[in-house]
């Protein structure tokens, strides 16, 4: 039996649908809270499922004893993906979650354990990044990356010791390629919603930029995949469109062809920052400017520069790669700006 963490998220949702012989671990304050959670999470992903009361943040799990007897295998997807959370809280989000969970994994003597991370360990480093490397020096954009990369050297550090693991970096990861559907309108859904809603023309970044974006049901057809072979064990792999990855300008055209919204223009960050900024100070006081600058803080860093994901371990060992953008980008934006992007 394989225990999944963080299955009521987006990557674990879909990835109940692509798994056999599972358990959740999902928080609940008391049995007729789990029994209500598992109902609803059950309703939403279309396949019976099977939970047990626990929290990664708590040693143990927090389950309580005899509640993982039968588990022989582990899939860490449970994480805060917030960019904005100080670096303490950070650390207990998702480096202590990861380092209770290969506690459990080495009490059970467990077959295998996959962990999710995310190609984004690489921080701030330019040019190609590699699926073996991790902790290059390299600084990073925020608490989330730091917090992931951190966690994956636990991890790397449980290999070395004898666990049989694997590790999948997702780039950004966007809604079903057929039904455009999704729960996270985050990353690149930020400056999609700015222009959609009409509240922004002027895209603080370079158009050049890779912007990196896999659908949400080739990651999980892809993790499944990975965690059944074998092979995957000892390895890291990028999730990621790697060198098809797209321009955000090319993004951004699409966007507006399918929205028949103006031209967008285009501005250095360093001169947003200088001089049109400072003009936007009695905007960043409204509910709506708040929500702006608050998106901008968290997401503009990704908009001037990112690395290109080598994605030859992936490659090697999946049948299918990440469909091009092209195919699916109309049904992604059509579906966000159908839901007004949560409504947030």
């Amino acid at each position: 039996m394989l225990l999944l963490t963080g299955a009521t998220g987006h990557v674990g949702k879909a990835l109940l649908a692509e798994l056999d012989d599972v358990l959740c671990l999902i928080r609940a304050r008391d049995p007729e809270h789990l029994e209500q959670r598992r109902a609803e999470l059950e309703a939403k992903v279309g396949v019976p499922v099977r939970a047990v009361a626990g929290d990664v943040s708590q040693a143990g799990l927090g389950v309580r004893a005899g509640g993982l007897e039968g588990v022989t295998r582990v899939l860490h997807s449970a994480a805060s993906v917030r960019f904005d959370m100080p670096q303490e809280q950070a650390a207990q989000q998702n480096l202590a979650a990861t380092r209770n969970v290969l506690a459990v994994c080495r009490e059970l003597e467990v077959e295998r354990y996959d962990h999710i991370s995310t190609c984004y360990v690489a921080g701030d480093r330019q040019g190609r990044a590699y699926e073996h490397e991790c902790d290059e020096g390299q600084g990073f954009r925020n608490s989330y990356e730091w917090s992931k990369c951190h966690a994956e050297v636990l991890v790397r550090q449980a290999m070395d010791e004898g666990l049989p693991a694997a590790i999948h970096r997702p780039s950004i990861v966007v809604g079903d390629s057929r039904s455009g559907e999704t729960e996270s309108f985050n990353v690149l859904y930020w400056p999609l919603k700015l222009y959609a809603r009409g509240w922004w023309r002027t895209f603080p970044g370079d158009l050049e930029t890779t912007a990196d974006i896999v659908p949400v049901d080739w990651l999980a057809r892809s993790i499944a995949a990975l965690s059944r072979d074998e092979r995957a064990l000892g390895q890291c792999f990028h999730l990621a469109a790697g060198d098809a990855a797209p321009t955000i300008g090319s993004l951004l055209e699409r966007v507006r062809v399918i929205t028949g919204g103006p031209p967008l223009r285009a501005v250095d960050q360093g001169r947003y920052r200088r001089f049109i900024r400072p003009l936007l100070w009695p905007v960043f006081q409204t509910r709506r400017g708040r929500a702006i600058k608050r998106g901008g803080d968290a997401f503009m860093p990704y908009f001037t520069g990112n690395p290109l994901f080598d994605t030859t371990c992936a490659d090697a060992l999946l049948n299918e790669a990440a469909p091009p953008v092209a195919d699916y980008i109309e049904g992604i934006v059509r579906f966000a700006v159908a839901r007004d992007f949560g409504g947030r």
